[in-house]
């Protein structure tokens, strides 16, 4: 060929450019896809689908927990739950709605369904210890009145003696062997019930010294002291001197028997039996088997868990002050608020079983 004349350039301008256009492409629809993912991550995690079916993976909090930490539905509309683990075995349960899923083991799936009846905000939660940050995995279920609007929060539990939750206490006497109630019944039905009423309910001649609100505000400490004749124990002191020279001659660990028996009556067998239950299932990973703080759970607590097994520091205390404080949790402490969960009638049947760490069982 002569020298006047050239091949075209070669074609690596083209596909150079052609490559910039495809890596754009892609680009561009790599970051649409991504969009798109997460808008519906965002839908996913308001609200769940919207076909009555909401698929829920569990995971350990450490790995992000529920995938779903919010869950909105309708007043009324029954709602099916697909529940399934992605590393070790969960449990899921509804507080106050009686709503528990059982076990959720790994590549399994449980589905559990029930009907939104009551407006309001539910915490769901893992039942099974899963992780050293258990106490995290929890959720809201906002269940949205019939007009469809949202409801309002629940209100944090309020008591007037909230600010003494965290004061420490200690009852100063405690007794020489665990108290039994058997023996404070005999006793306490030969020598007071005439005069304070079979159940310490009261009579025209004494005061109710086992009445709900003696039960409630009082510390065991405090009517042990009123049996040995010191103070009113707070049950309004009228008669108190005759009933002190009644007791004059008892036994402290007699006095102490009365005073089980007394704190007996504020419960029943179905009760204390209901409150053991949701102690192993919710309190004995830190608190121990038995409430003596020892569980394995409590290793991994910023403070270790009481020992509710301590008379010095159980009998100094009072239904009313650990009813508030399983409500709210322990501050500093690593254990969790439980208000939002247990019903009243739950709560009451808890604390009632935690007496029995330190005044016996029911007989």
């Amino acid at each position: 060929m002569g020298s006047g004349t050239s091949l075209p350039p070669s074609g690596g301008a083209d596909v150079r450019r052609h490559t910039a256009e495809r890596v754009l492409r892609w680009i561009s629809g790599a970051g649409l896809v991504a969009i798109i993912a997460a808008l519906a991550f965002l839908i996913e995690w308001r609200s769940g689908p919207t076909d009555g079916v909401i698929d829920l993976v569990a995971r350990q909090p450490g790995a992000g927990g529920w995938s779903l930490p919010r869950i909105v539905v309708n007043q009324g509309e029954r709602v099916r739950l697909r529940i399934r683990s992605e590393d070790v075995i969960h449990g899921f349960a509804i507080g106050r709605m009686g709503v528990d899923a059982g076990p959720i083991e790994p590549g399994k799936v449980v589905t559990v369904e029930f009907v939104a009846n009551q407006p309001g905000e539910f915490t769901f939660y893992c039942t099974t210890w899963c992780d050293p940050n258990h106490p995290r995995m929890r959720g809201t279920l906002e269940v949205r009145g019939a007009d469809g609007a949202s409801p309002p929060r629940a209100p944090a539990a309020q008591d007037v003696i909230l600010e003494h939750l965290d004061l420490p206490r200690d009852a100063g006497v405690v007794p020489a062997v665990q108290p039994s109630s058997a023996r404070g019944a005999e006793l306490y039905t030969r020598q007071c019930a005439s005069c304070h009423g079979v159940k310490g309910e009261g009579t025209p001649q004494g005061e109710g010294i086992a009445t709900l609100e003696v039960l409630q505000v009082r510390s065991p400490v405090d009517v042990f002291r009123w049996l040995r004749g010191e103070g009113s124990g707070g049950t309004g002191g009228r008669g108190a001197r005759r009933h002190s020279e009644l007791t004059r001659e008892w036994a402290d660990q007699s006095r102490w028997d009365v005073v089980a028996y007394l704190w007996s009556l504020g419960t029943t067998l179905e009760q204390i039996e209901q409150g053991g239950q949701l102690f192993t299932r919710n309190c004995a990973a830190c608190h121990g088997e038995r409430g003596a703080g020892d569980g394995p759970g409590g290793r991994y607590q910023p403070k270790r868990p009481a020992n509710l097994t301590n008379p010095r520091t159980m009998l100094a205390g009072t239904t009313r002050l650990y009813t508030a404080k399983i409500r709210r949790g322990g501050m500093g402490t690593g254990m969790p608020y439980w208000g939002s969960i247990f019903t009243e009638e739950e709560l009451a049947a808890l604390v009632g079983y935690l007496w029995t760490f330190s005044l016996g069982t029911r007989s």
